[in-house]
């Protein structure tokens, strides 16, 4: 045996301990206790988000039929189609060769299940709203299509404006700007007491992203003072986490817990209990969805439990500090009275367990009347082997989208002067010119960590709010998009 495969033989002996060690913490997890959920009542008002056709009821069938039996109104919005799953289009029309037309035709099969799937739960078609935007590319209207002059182009449809008859709005763009519109269009129809949307840390794009659109879009009715906005209950729901749920199957009597990683996190979850009758009405609105049963029937069928489990995640706020608070030395004593602005999971990807100087820790947000002061604290020291990433993100408006990014090599411990950075062991710090941001009151956070082309770590994207009073910029923004920044090293 050469040395190299015994390196490599060992490599992959550490990913599969690390990998089962996450899987033993996720069973562990699955009989702690988790505080009861509060039941939807009669009067309630409710407005589920899902990304796609199975989605609304994998997460909240439950609680959509626990709250029609109470008497409260649901509402249910799908944001794609999924018409970009090729294996089950592949399966569903026993072909090879995918088309735009079949798969157009199998998201019109998607939306029948899910209104077959709704109406055993209690809710009528005339409660089910379909958007029609791109299947697999929510995250590229969040992250790169904003305006309509730059257009996303579906690789399932082959079109870059919903092809839908039945599309909230007719002939959509495919881009945030007309995605963020749809949103808070909708909110303003329903005026929603209560809104289920997916959890931030969800791993599939399109669940963290529709987070992203669901709750820019309540931040920016807020903004506009709409009294109702500010008295939303915001509940998270999770799908897709890496190994979970467990164990994965019809496991009917088995309880279903949040992701082990995850309860270390920022979040406060909470199970609400089902009645027999709705765990075995969810059960049959599961079987609903023939054409992915069909190739995923385990993990659809993970989610016929007794219980459903959602997350509620913080207010937050970025502090405002004195002018000679924060010096970017790498050092954290002068952020000693700062509280977390985000607390991430770790040690919950195998990438994260071998290089534990791209796993974050938590994040630290401040600003003073000139600059923006970011800490991010790792598990470990970091490397210089590791590209780390600031994303920031705001918006003003449904007009407006700022972006500014930082990457960062730490190869040697010096900065630009426009973007200074300073790390020590496991601490980085950056300060960005406010002047530079653009931004009004809202902000979205997300850090990224990687090995070569390999992610690390990737943390959620998190809004949080500079407070009353506390405006970054007092003249209105004209442009539609700020370039990124880079600061690499």
């Amino acid at each position: 045996m050469t040395v190299m495969s015994i390196v490599a033989t060992g490599t992959l002996l550490m990913a599969l301990a690390i990998q089962f060690k996450i899987h033993l913490a996720n069973e562990w997890q699955q009989y702690n206790p988790v505080t009861s959920a509060q039941l939807p009542k009669k009067g309630d008002s409710i407005l589920v988000f899902a990304p796609h056709s199975d989605d609304e009821t994998l997460g909240c069938a439950g609680m959509i039929g626990t709250a029609e039996k109470a008497g409260a109104n649901v509402h249910v919005a799908l944001i794609t189609n999924g018409d970009g799953f090729r294996v089950a289009v592949g399966r569903a029309y026993k072909t090879i060769k995918i088309t735009p037309q079949r798969c157009i035709e199998f998201a019109y099969k998607r939306q029948k299940e899910t209104l077959r799937a709704l109406s055993i739960m209690g809710v009528g078609p005339e409660r089910v709203t379909f958007f029609g935007y791109p299947d697999r590319g929510i995250a590229k209207l969040w992250d790169q299509y904003w305006t309509r002059d730059s257009l996303y182009l579906s690789r399932a449809t082959g079109s870059n404006h919903s092809p839908y008859t039945n599309a909230f709005t007719w002939r959509a763009p495919y881009c945030g700007d007309s995605l963020l519109r749809d949103v808070v269009r909708l909110i303003e129809e329903c005026r929603p007491t209560d809104i289920y949307l997916p959890h931030p840390l969800d791993n599939h794009q399109d669940h963290y992203a529709t987070y992203c659109f669901v709750t820019a879009a309540v931040e920016q009715l807020m903004a506009e003072h709409h009294d109702f906005a500010t008295k939303i209950r915001v509940h998270t729901y999770l799908v897709h986490r890496g190994d979970w749920p467990v164990p994965k199957g019809d496991h009917s009597n088995e309880p279903l817990s949040p992701p082990y990683a995850l309860t270390g996190g920022d979040t406060k979850w909470f199970s609400m209990s089902l009645t027999p009758e709705i765990a075995e009405r969810k059960r049959r609105a599961i079987k609903q969805y023939r054409t992915q049963t069909a190739v995923e029937k385990g993990f659809l069928m993970s989610f016929a439990r007794g219980n459903e489990i959602f997350g509620s995640l913080p207010d937050r706020t970025i502090p405002l500090v004195s002018h000679s608070k924060i010096t970017v030395d790498g050092n954290p004593s002068d952020w000693s009275s700062i509280p977390p602005s985000i607390v991430d999971p770790v040690d919950d990807y195998v990438m994260a367990g071998f290089n534990k100087g791209g796993d974050v820790r938590t994040i630290y947000l401040c600003r003073d009347d000139k600059h923006l002061y970011a800490r991010i604290d790792y598990v470990g020291h970091l490397s210089k082997r590791i590209s780390y990433t600031l994303n920031l993100r705001g918006i003003s408006d449904t007009d407006s989208s700022q972006w500014y990014t930082i990457s960062i090599k730490p190869k040697t411990k010096t900065s630009s002067v426009f973007t200074p950075w300073a790390y020590r062991n496991n601490v980085l710090e950056t300060e960005i010119p406010l002047d530079a941001l653009n931004l009004h009151e809202d902000l979205f956070v997300q850090v990224t960590t990687k090995l070569m082309k390999m992610t690390v770590d990737q943390t959620g994207w998190h809004g949080l709010e500079f407070g009353d009073g506390n405006k970054v910029s007092k003249a209105p923004i004209k442009t539609s998009s700020l370039p990124s920044s880079k600061a690499v090293h």
